[in-house]
């Protein structure tokens, strides 16, 4: 006798559904991320305009460097506040992109055995 003939079927898990606390959490996720980097930008934007950035620092006091005394700091934080906005744009992308990666895995296909 064969194996498919003898075999009892298992029963399978039903598919993956997210959760609504599941869908909400990660928007909110995606949101403050989004808030998070457009305030970065903001801060770029507004220390070009008036030629003065600040380090947001979260310890001590805010150090605010101008570009008329301090040109290298200033350049650095500039740069820096650009680099940390587009990587937390570029996290939010990538962590889209998974989750919808996740929601739209289709099943794994079933082999097709040839008869002979």
């Amino acid at each position: 006798m064969s194996q498919k003939k003898t075999r009892i079927p298992l029963p399978h898990p039903p598919p993956y559904r997210e959760s609504r606390v599941a869908f909400w959490l990660m928007n909110l996720a995606y949101l403050l991320i989004t808030c998070a980097a457009g305030l970065l930008a903001y801060a770029v934007i507004d220390g070009l305009i008036h030629g003065a950035i600040s380090t947001m620092n979260r310890r001590g006091p805010n150090v605010v460097y101008t570009l008329a005394q301090q040109p290298r700091m200033y350049w650095f934080w500039i740069i820096w506040h650009s680099v940390s906005a587009l990587g937390l744009i570029a996290l939010e992308a990538g962590a889209f992109w998974l989750h919808g990666s996740v929601l739209a895995a289709p099943d794994k296909p079933k082999r097709n055995r040839a008869h002979h």
